[in-house]
């Protein structure tokens, strides 16, 4: 956006805002096939079917995070942007779930859509029913806290131990719950990460399962637990039991002290570093 946009008063005429807008390159959006960077050997899977939208009662259509894009991020690091390097890594992810049996509770993906040589949506199982935080936000509850629970532990345990994977954002958002109330299921691995490595894309905006133990952000991101540029096995177990609590009283504004803008700054700026430094590598 230009500057037309900036300034006390937030009335525009439709001419100034059209002035303002600026088309995303594609490449700003998309990752190119194959994935490149530091796992240029990932196999995708290239879903064939789709001469029309899937259907949106069977399928989830998951594109890139547009919110996330920053061209001047972008420009000033001199790298691929960061918006396609999310998604390649959320791809690579969902392709390791497919080397598995399926998990009841975990969400099922179904191949990528490519178009142009890029890969510019994932295939989703629709879940029924509405997200954790939208259920209880209706005032809804779970009749069965332990069963619910369980199920949910269930699909964390085969994500670490079958998939080999930390979810690192477990939180009432990123939790399906079938229409009577019953299912949990897992979705969104865009911060699933392998234990111990560090990542390019992390939750350091929500940490919800976290306690703060250090809140200098220098040094929050390389910390034991909370470190949100590593991933961690045992933010997901906090974050879980975190959840036992929350079921009995939901908060539904669960904003961590991480979101403001210093730690904003410095988390992007690690994560980015933390990029540079696989690139450099590979």
């Amino acid at each position: 956006m230009t500057d037309v946009l900036d300034g006390p008063s937030s009335e525009h005429s439709v001419e100034q805002i059209q002035s303002a807008l600026v088309q995303v390159p594609g490449e700003s959006i998309f990752p190119p096939l194959p994935i490149p960077w530091w796992f240029a050997n990932t196999g995708v899977t290239v879903n064939d079917s789709w001469d029309k939208e899937p259907d949106p009662d069977v399928y989830y259509l998951k594109l890139p995070w547009l919110a996330g894009y920053d061209a001047d991020h972008d420009a000033a690091a001199n790298m691929p942007s960061r918006l396609a390097q999310w998604f390649a890594c959320e791809v690579k992810r969902l392709e390791q779930l497919t080397r598995h049996a399926a998990h009841p509770n975990l969400v099922r993906y179904h191949g990528c859509r490519v178009r142009n040589g890029r890969i510019t949506a994932a295939l989703l199982g629709r879940v029924p029913g509405d997200t954790l935080m939208n259920h209880a936000k209706a005032g809804k509850t779970i009749q069965d806290k332990e069963a619910f629970l369980q199920a949910l532990a269930s699909a964390v345990d085969h994500l670490h131990n079958v998939v080999g994977l930390a979810h690192n954002d477990i939180q009432p958002t990123n939790i399906m719950v079938s229409p009577d109330g019953t299912t949990p299921t897992l979705i969104d691995l865009g911060s699933a990460w392998p234990e111990g490595e560090e990542m390019i894309h992390c939750p350091v905006f929500s940490c919800w399962g976290n306690d703060p133990l250090d809140m200098d952000p220098e040094t929050f991101f390389d910390g034991p637990l909370t470190g949100s540029a590593t991933s961690r096995k045992s933010r997901d177990l906090a974050a879980l039991e975190r959840l036992r609590t929350w079921l009995d009283d939901p908060d539904f504004t669960h904003h961590h002290p991480l979101q403001n803008d210093n730690f904003a700054e410095v988390g992007a700026r690690r994560i980015q570093e933390a990029a540079a430094r696989r690139m450099a590598s590979s």
